[in-house]
This record gives structure tokens, C-alpha cells and sequence, in this order.
């Protein structure tokens, strides 16, 4: 095969590229609509690619509505802001300041997760807990939080805690509890910088307040025991079928207690008949020695039986249903 270039050729080539004759490409802008990827990157978006961690944020935002409206005195609008993988240290880095890190753990799982509410919600909360509205939009001032204003932060991260336990009982029962609070980022170290971790970030929007948010943290090695379990369907969840809502009713009325009662049979009889009775007297019943019995389950007639005796008691043999 002939060469493409003399040599020549190659050492004219090569001292353009040294002269910065010739461009070699490098630090130009992607042309427009092209996106870049790092194939090698193991960050990405989890939304809609895992049944069973979908299941858990779904539940979660159901039951947080109701939890924030006893902090807000309001019904809020919860919303999925994120739900990714991302490198720890990156989350860090954008942690805003002042900060206040609620460390928490999730029994039988390894590893601690990381409760971060942002500034806006923390202003929020305040303005509430101290009387103002969450629209009056004040400031988080430029220090570490008092005693008091930590307090607060940790009731609302044990109330989320509790929701986001409940959420996990259709994937995996887990025992979620809060440890402790931490000002410093360097204490609260739960996961080497490089590795992954899982973050799902919830937007409040209460009057007016729309940019409130917090972040729930979890490196993603903790999650080995049951990362399987993400990929199951939601009529396949460990706690038993969830496919239909027909299904879940059955369940949850089938203790239900009715009344029962079986008629051995009836007769007509004039009142002169009724008003002389006395003890001792026949009352001839139409029904028969195998019935049929009429059965009423709440008052209405429901099946036929066949009447005697069971265990030294009176009872009935369901024959037909009505």
C-alpha cells in the first residue's frame, strides 16, 4: 500500500501543528445541538428507570403533603426535583451556607444517609414557628444555626424520617432513625468523595414560597442489599399484590364483622291464634327436616342451608347461594 503522505508531506504537517498554522480542534465549543457525554461516567438520572424506587418516591410525596401541612399550617404541593446518582463529592461542594447536616441511619442497611434542608425552607419554617407567614420572605442570616433554629430543623427531619420509612415498606422494611446534627461538612463525611451516592431532592411550594427544597442523601453502596428489589414491578413487592385497587379492598375488609342469622321457617296466624298462645303450645313451620333455611347475612337474604347439629350445636349447612 502506497503512502497517504510523503515524509515530506508529514514534516510540513507537523511543524504547522507546532507553529499554530494548522488548528488541532482542541478548546472549541461543541457545535450547536450537540450534547457531549462521558461514556466512562457512572452519574445519571434514576427517574423512571426503577419500578420499585419509583414506588418508594411516590409513596413518599403522598405522605409528605400531609406531614409538612402540620409544620405550615397548610396543604403544600411536594414535587421530585431529583433523582439521580451523583458523585459525593460533588453533592458537597454545592452545599449552600449556613448548613445544618442530619445524619440518619436505615437499619439493617450499612452506611448513614444525610438529611440537607435548603435555606428557603429553613426561612420558611422559622417565619412559621415564630409566628410570620411563609411568604415573608426573610433572609437565613450568615451564621451557624442557634439552638433553637436546629431544633427545629431536627423535628422536621425525624417527621420526613418517618415518612420516608413508611414509603420503603412495600420494597423493603427498613428502620429509619435520626442520629445526630452537624454544622460541619467535615464531620459529616458518610461516604468517600469519588463514590456514588443516591439524591433525591423534594421542592416545597407553600405560598408563594415555591423555591423551598430539601435533599435526602444516601450513598449508593449502602443500597446493595436491596437494589434488586428496585427492579421488581409493583404487583411483584415483597408485601404481596398491589396490581389492582379491587385486590387491596379485599384485604382490607375482609376482618370486617357482620351479623349472620339463619330462619328455621315462619307461618301465618290470625290474632286471635297469637293472643292465646301460651307456654307449652306447637307453632308448625313450613320448613322441613332438610330445610331449605333461609340465611341473612345484615338483614338480607343471602344463601339456603339445610338445618342440624354440630358439635352439640344448632347450625346449618349452606346448600346455595341466592
Amino acid at each position: 500500500m502506497s503512502q497517504i503522505l510523503s515524509q515530506d508531506e508529514v514534516d510540513a504537517l507537523l511543524k504547522g501543528v507546532s507553529d499554530g498554522a494548522v488548528p488541532t480542534g482542541e478548546g472549541e465549543a461543541a457545535p450547536r445541538g450537540v450534547q457531549t457525554l462521558d461514556l466512562t461516567s457512572q452519574e445519571r438520572n434514576l427517574r423512571g428507570r426503577l419500578p420499585g424506587l419509583d414506588l418508594i418516591v411516590e409513596r413518599f410525596g403522598k405522605a409528605l403533603r400531609a406531614s409538612l401541612a402540620t409544620f405550615f399550617g397548610q396543604l403544600p404541593n411536594v414535587a421530585v426535583g431529583a433523582l439521580e446518582l451523583i458523585k459525593f463529592g460533588t453533592f458537597m461542594a454545592k452545599l449552600p451556607q449556613p448548613v445544618s447536616l442530619q445524619l440518619f441511619r436505615m437499619a439493617p442497611l450499612r452506611g448513614q444517609g444525610m438529611f440537607v434542608a435548603a435555606p428557603s425552607l429553613v426561612g420558611a419554617l422559622l417565619q412559621v414557628f415564630f409566628g410570620g407567614k411563609p411568604s415573608r420572605r426573610t433572609p437565613v442570616a450568615a451564621r451557624e444555626y442557634s439552638a433553637i433554629e436546629l431544633r427545629v430543623l431536627e423535628r422536621l427531619a425525624t417527621r420526613v424520617l418517618q415518612d420516608f420509612q413508611e414509603a420503603w415498606r412495600p420494597v423493603a422494611p427498613l428502620e429509619v432513625a435520626l442520629l445526630r446534627s452537624e454544622s460541619n461538612p467535615r464531620f459529616a463525611m458518610i461516604a468517600a468523595p469519588p463514590d456514588l451516592s443516591l439524591v433525591l431532592e423534594m421542592r416545597i411550594e407553600v405560598e408563594a414560597a415555591d423555591d423551598a427544597a430539601f435533599t435526602l442523601l444516601i450513598p449508593n453502596a449502602a443500597l446493595d442489599p436491596v437494589r434488586q428489589r428496585f427492579q421488581l414491578a409493583l404487583d411483584e413487592a415483597p408485601d404481596g399484590p398491589r396490581a389492582s385497587w379491587n385486590e387491596r379492598w379485599r384485604q382490607l375488609i375482609a376482618g370486617a364483622e357482620l351479623e349472620v342469622k339463619a330462619e328455621l321457617g315462619r307461618c301465618e296466624l290470625p290474632l286471635r291464634q297469637v293472643l292465646a298462645l301460651k307456654a307449652g303450645d306447637l307453632i308448625a313451620l313450613a320448613t322441613g327436616r332438610d330445610g331449605p333455611v333461609v340465611v341473612h347475612v345484615e338483614g338480607r337474604p343471602r344463601f339456603l342451608a339445610a338445618p342440624g347439629v354440630s358439635g352439640g350445636n344448632n347450625a346449618v349447612r349452606v346448600t346455595a347461594r341466592l
